[in-house]
């Protein structure tokens, strides 16, 4: 009886294990279709600077995951710091958004390396990808909020454990950067397609994005919000 109990028990953890995975693939996933600036600046860095630099960015990207959701589990006290200064954090973020739209609109475009040519990234620029991709999440307010409302959903709709949402976060989190690390790899892949031409209009596009992203962030703050 013991034996049966015991066994049952065990299936059931495990049944809610896979559940909870899926779970955590399934968010991670959604949040890759996201469309936002860091997803255009990650194709356009991975294209024009190599799977390296795309991946070094997508690493970035994630490190700023990981302080929101840091900030998220340590309690009301963080999170109370950061809804009251979320305006400036979108204004800086604003900003910064702009500045990055405006240098890839008026940039032109580098000359690619010829096809099948290994591309060498110096220390420093590896740094400054990595750094672009932090902040540039970061700096993006909707990010934070959104992995508030994830762990508000997982600790109140959902029967999950501390211990279980930490998994379930983890999982997400590692699914959002494998799932960027690939997008990096194919769009690096994808470089002998484009001529000159065509990444001066990339860049063009890549930039009008970011400097739309910028305008809604301001938008909301002094207009939706108000």
């Amino acid at each position: 009886m013991g034996i049966h109990i015991n066994f049952h028990k065990f299936t059931l953890q495990y049944f809610n294990m896979i559940q909870l995975l899926i779970g955590a693939i399934g968010a991670g996933l959604l949040m890759t279709i996201m469309t936002g600036p860091a997803f255009f600046s990650l194709i356009r860095t991975s294209i024009q600077k190599g799977f390296l630099a795309g991946a070094v960015f997508a690493i970035g990207v994630f490190s700023a995951d990981l302080v929101f959701v840091s900030i998220t589990l340590l309690g009301a006290k963080l999170l109370s710091v950061a809804q009251t200064y979320q305006n400036y954090i979108a204004i800086i973020g604003s900003v910064f958004l702009g500045i990055i739209g405006n240098r890839y609109f008026s940039k032109e475009p580098d000359s690619l390396e010829e096809k099948g040519k290994e591309i060498t990234i110096s220390k420093l620029k590896i740094f400054a990808y990595y750094f672009k991709g932090f902040f540039m999440n970061l700096l993006n307010p909707g990010m934070l909020f959104y992995w508030i409302g994830l762990v508000s959903y997982l600790s109140t709709s959902a029967t999950y454990s501390h211990d279980e949402i930490k998994i379930f976060l983890g999982v997400c989190m590692g699914t959002v950067l494998s799932t960027d690390i690939v997008k990096a790899y194919f769009a690096a892949k994808m470089r002998h397609l484009f001529n000159p031409k065509v990444i001066h209009w990339m860049n063009k596009i890549v930039g009008i994005a970011l400097m739309i992203f910028a305008i809604v962030i301001i938008a909301k703050i002094f207009f939706i919000s108000a």
